[in-house]
């Protein structure tokens, strides 16, 4: 009877940690629109995206509640994939067959691999543009000029658009993974279209992010620096 108890439980086990990763993962791909949006005023000028910083900073309590939520959502989503895919290789499941397709993708064969990247890339980043610990020449307010100054260096540059290319890699399966954990239930044409969607997404994310930098070089280069 404690044997059976002990199975009946580890599925809910994996169901709860899976539902951690989905809700973690929607909090994280809401944050990452929304930074996406706001980085795009760089394309505005100068006034335009140091006015965007301003107003983050408005409602201190609000900005950290965010930040406290966001920290939260990259721990359990770093500790849960790894604790799930070290129960999956010990447990050696034996994979999928009706969406073999879409679990064969890239960024399926790549999820581990491309969040390890991109937690590195989490990290420097707040190194480098937030706190300026790392950066060259960091002036607090002066977003803008952080941005040029930051990213005119080329290797930092390339950096940036690797972490970018593995964020589209990795969101391309995330999000479609993220209807599966949550359940959703639809027949294959439907997943096909939620695959479609996500594909779609993850490229306008990191296209729209490492254009940045590129642009940045781009004028750089043209400017003789």
């Amino acid at each position: 009877m404690e044997t059976m108890a002990a199975s009946g439980r580890a599925p809910l086990t994996n169901v709860a940690k899976k539902a951690l990763m989905a809700a973690s993962g929607l909090v994280l791909t809401a944050y990452v629109i929304g930074h996406l949006l706001g980085n795009l005023s760089f394309y505005a000028g100068q006034e335009a995206i140091d006015a965007y910083a301003v107003m983050l900073r408005k409602y201190p309590p609000l900005l950290w509640s965010a930040r406290a939520i966001l920290f939260a959502s990259v721990a359990v989503h770093v500790v849960v994939a790894i604790d799930l895919y070290t129960r999956k290789l010990a447990a050696r499941p034996v994979a999928y067959t009706r969406y073999s397709r879409v679990a064969s993708s890239l960024g399926a064969k790549t999820m581990l691999w491309t969040g390890f990247v991109l937690l590195a890339f989490i990290v420097y980043h707040v190194l480098h543009l937030t706190l300026g610990v790392v950066h060259p020449a960091f002036v607090h307010g002066q977003v803008f000029a952080n941005m040029i100054r930051g990213l005119s260096v080329i290797p930092v540059a390339v950096f940036y658009v690797i972490g970018m290319v593995a964020l589209g890699l990795h969101m391309s399966h995330g999000i479609w993974s993220m209807t599966q954990s949550v359940g959703l239930a639809v027949r294959h044409e439907g997943m096909r279209a939620i695959q479609r969607i996500a594909v779609a997404l993850a490229v306008i994310l990191a296209v729209g992010f490492a254009s940045i930098p590129i642009t940045i070089v781009y004028l750089a280069l043209g400017s003789g620096r």
